[in-house]
């Protein structure tokens, strides 16, 4: 079993007692550059000569942290993420090596709601050395990744703006030489700024309250799509000048906020999954022969598959996510359920070679088979404390680092 690290009743923020394994760092070619992975997929890059897990991962070191459900992402030996100290939004760069603080950048600013806590939701984005960090007051920073120095930045929301119920939770998309952001908005509901100055480059026509998802890139058709949405619809834009190609309708039940990121199926078909009772559906893309006008169309509906804000993820034909807080299969082409597994909370999915890596709502990491035709748990076991935990994990090398509101650590599978 893993030690349970519980932080709670340490009052400075870095001097909790903690277990640190001091062994020196493997060799770190690989980074955790944004939300849900290299990709924005959930996929792991996988080392040559990497083995399946077969057992929980050795703790290296725990720190506390401060609030907020920004997910994990590194650049080299950099631990970065987005927590909430008194009233200032901060974003923190640890070492990879011990989880000592190395530099933060703080704005003042703080989000609080009823329902999801205090804190900042949307994860930064790491190119080139930079990190680009989206703030809860809608404030857009670029800053060096090394040292934390700002280099610009530019607010993208105006005075009157709407915020969505539980916050600016959408995460920064860098494409080619932009910085792409999804606020919502009577104007300019999507905008696209220059990642080297922060200059803006384009805004788009679309306008509708801001959703949770963040922009994406899908290849369809062979053109690069951006993904995104406001309240009631998902919606494709060139990305090169925020120009709408189409527009779907996606009603949910609760504010009409799209949560879940969309997923590539095939090179014409697209995924959209949502809780609150309304499922999956699978779109097909198409052009017009005469007008060139593109064609949406419902290739299948699944109730077996309600997301409600953890991501599937596909592997091999076939997808691997939550309905509610039930782990499922189901296979892409069809929407078939291929099995049923067991309830692991709302949490957040990877995929790793043949494995799923599962962390809980409640810190619990889970090894599953990416297996389609039947479920099998390798090890379920206590990672962090028990505290609300909708933060994404990095994995690089076999380290794994997760945090929630309270505690930030790295766990070492050793390859």
């Amino acid at each position: 079993m893993i030690p349970n690290f519980s932080l709670q009743g340490s009052t400075e923020r870095d001097s909790a007692p903690s277990l640190t394994n001091t062994n020196q760092l493997r060799e770190i070619t690989q980074e955790w550059s944004q939300f849900r992975g290299p990709k924005r997929d959930g996929h792991v890059p996988l080392p040559s000569g990497s083995k399946p897990f077969t057992r929980p991962p050795s703790p290296r070191w725990n720190k506390l942290c401060g609030a907020g459900h920004s997910s994990v992402v590194t650049s080299n030996q950099l631990v970065i993420t987005l927590e909430q100290r008194g009233n200032r939004e901060c974003l923190t760069a640890r070492s990879l090596s011990d989880g000592s603080n190395i530099w933060e950048l703080s704005e003042d600013t703080r989000w609080d709601d009823m329902m999801s806590g205090e804190g900042p939701r949307s994860t930064p984005t790491i190119v080139n050395d930079r990190i680009y960090t989206l703030f809860s007051n809608g404030m857009l920073a670029c800053s060096n990744a090394t040292t934390g120095k700002k280099i610009w930045q530019t607010k993208i929301i105006g005075e009157k703006y709407d915020f969505p119920e539980w916050g600016i939770s959408a995460s920064p998309l860098v494409w080619k030489d932009q910085v792409i952001v999804s606020p919502g908005g009577e104007h300019g509901a999507v905008k696209s700024y220059s990642a080297k100055s922060g200059k803006l480059l384009w805004q788009s026509q679309l306008s509708g309250r801001g959703v949770y998802l963040s922009p994406t890139i899908l290849t369809l058709l062979g053109e690069d799509h951006l993904i995104t949405a406001v309240t009631g619809k998902i919606v494709s834009l060139d990305p090169n000048s925020g120009k709408t190609r189409w527009e779907h309708p996606w009603k949910i039940f609760l504010n009409n906020a799209q949560i879940v990121q969309p997923i590539a199926l095939s090179d014409n078909s697209f995924l959209l999954a949502a809780g609150y009772g309304k499922g999956a559906e699978c779109i097909a893309l198409s052009q017009a022969p005469k007008t060139g006008a593109y064609l949406l169309e419902s290739q299948w509906k699944s109730k077996d598959l309600k997301a409600k804000f953890s991501n599937p993820v596909l592997k091999d034909g076939h997808l691997y996510g939550f309905s509610e807080n039930l782990l499922v299969c189901l296979e892409a082409r069809t929407g078939k359920l291929k099995w049923r597994g067991k309830k692991y909370g709302y949490g957040r999915i990877l995929v790793r070679g043949e494995q799923l890596i599962i962390l809980g709502n409640t810190g619990v990491l889970t090894v599953v088979d990416a297996n389609p035709e039947n479920f099998n748990e390798v090890f379920s076991a206590p990672l962090l404390s028990d505290a609300r935990c909708w933060n994404g994990p990095a994995l690089v090398h076999g380290y794994l680092i997760a945090r929630n509101g309270e505690e930030i650590a790295c766990f070492d599978w050793g390859n």
